[in-house]
């Protein structure tokens, strides 16, 4: 256990939360933030993550992905999704890349290890600069003026401030001019495409893009859909739940304390949440025999706008998965498949879907009745993303069906 100023806090200086199972990693990452200003806790599991932040509420967290009980991904998503922690800035830094992922579920940056003592320096600078400027500016880039005031009434607040333009053109003159914590952007303007727009920014930009909702009233292709998301954290469809949908993003990532948002905007988060995007309109195939688990797993999904099918054993499973193959229209997006069943038992199904080359990146997530680590270690063998442990922990169950859900 490494030693850090958890029994010696001092009030008013910044606390770093640093989320690593490395201790000689965590050891560095500690030492630098003191250097800098910050005091500094360490957690080594993903629950102990979700308690010390909860507990803490630290100032800003440096996260890593690989961690011994389940992934840092879907500490990263729960820290999202709780009232209490959304706003702080989670960097994440890890040995494998999946820096789009982390950066869709609301991670402030991402830095792949092995990373040099420099450039750890420079996330620590970057967390205390981030924690030390107080007005976030957002780049709303929409050609129909109407929209665009509305859109910039939606966001602006005393803390955030909103700037309009109309065209391509403009908006790479901002981008090059002013810095920006937020982009929000229509696909149709006169001067160019938004993703040719995405795509020559991300080409010329020398500095990262700030985070890029997509907000438009086209009905996209899935190909459209996929070269989008290269580029952007978010996409949402004008409509009616929209605004709603437009505002919670946008405090995502702008880092913004929910309970200190003006109160309609509050009332309109609280709105948004009832629904999740990440499975609005996603097939999700519930692979389990026991009917209660069934029902429970169905509650939770349907509720929040996702489509399930169910299977009950595992030959069922590759009978839906074969007939949904070749139809958009029924093409499964992930699968929820139990260990244990009669006909044929859920780690051989999964190793039958692994073997079929048109399904190698389904998502597969285990359920298994016991949390024993050579069960984990078999699902994580048989081809499965992941697995969690019977009973059914809403929250975690969440987390994971969004950060596998595919983008």
């Amino acid at each position: 256990m490494l030693d850090d100023d958890r029994d010696a806090l001092a009030e008013g200086k910044r606390l770093l939360l640093v989320i690593e199972d490395d201790t000689t990693f965590a050891g560095i990452v500690c030492e630098l933030s003191r250097e800098l200003g910050f005091q500094c806790i360490v957690a080594g599991t993903a629950q102990e993550a979700i308690d010390l932040a909860r507990d803490y509420r630290p100032s800003a967290i440096v996260l890593d992905i690989g961690l011994p009980d389940q992934s840092g991904l879907t500490v990263l998503d729960r820290l999202k999704h709780q009232e209490e922690t959304r706003h702080i800035p989670i960097h994440v830094i890890s040995g494998s890349d999946q820096s789009q992922t982390a950066l869709a579920l609301g991670a402030i940056g991402f830095l792949e290890k092995p990373a040099p003592r420099e450039q750890l320096a420079e996330v620590l600078a970057g967390l205390q600069e981030k924690l030390a400027s107080r007005m976030r500016r957002v780049l709303i880039v929409e050609d129909d003026e109407v929209q665009r005031d509305a859109v910039g009434e939606l966001l602006g607040s005393q803390d955030v401030e909103t700037v309009g333009v109309g065209t391509a053109a403009e908006c790479l003159e901002e981008l090059r001019d002013g810095q920006y914590d937020c982009m929000v952007l229509d696909l149709s303007l006169p001067d160019a495409s938004g993703f040719t727009l995405l795509e020559t920014l991300s080409e010329e930009g020398e500095a990262p893009l700030p985070p890029v909702i997509v907000y438009t009233g086209r009905d996209l292709s899935a190909e459209e859909e996929q070269r989008l998301r290269r580029y952007s954290s978010s996409i949402i469809i004008k409509g009616a739940k929209s605004p709603e949908r437009l505002l919670d993003e946008v405090s995502l990532f702008l880092h913004r304390v929910v309970s200190e948002l003006p109160p309609e905007q509050r009332q309109m988060i609280e709105k948004a949440r009832h629904r999740d995007a990440a499975l609005e309109g996603k097939r999700i195939l519930i692979v389990e025999d026991d009917v209660r688990n069934v029902y429970s797993l169905t509650s939770v999904l349907e509720p929040r706008g996702a489509l399930t099918r169910i299977a009950r054993n595992g030959q069922e499973a590759l009978d839906a998965l074969a007939e949904a193959e070749g139809d958009p229209d029924k093409q499964i997006d992930l699968v929820l498949m139990d260990v244990m069943m009669p006909v044929m038992d859920g780690l051989t199904a999964a190793r039958a879907i692994r073997d079929n080359s048109q399904w190698t990146k389904l998502p597969i997530v285990m359920l298994t009745a016991k949390a024993m680590p050579d069960d984990q270690q078999k699902c994580i063998d048989a081809g499965a993303n992941d697995y969690m442990a019977k009973p059914i922990d809403v929250d975690k169950l969440l987390s994971l069906v969004r950060v596998w859900m595919p983008r």
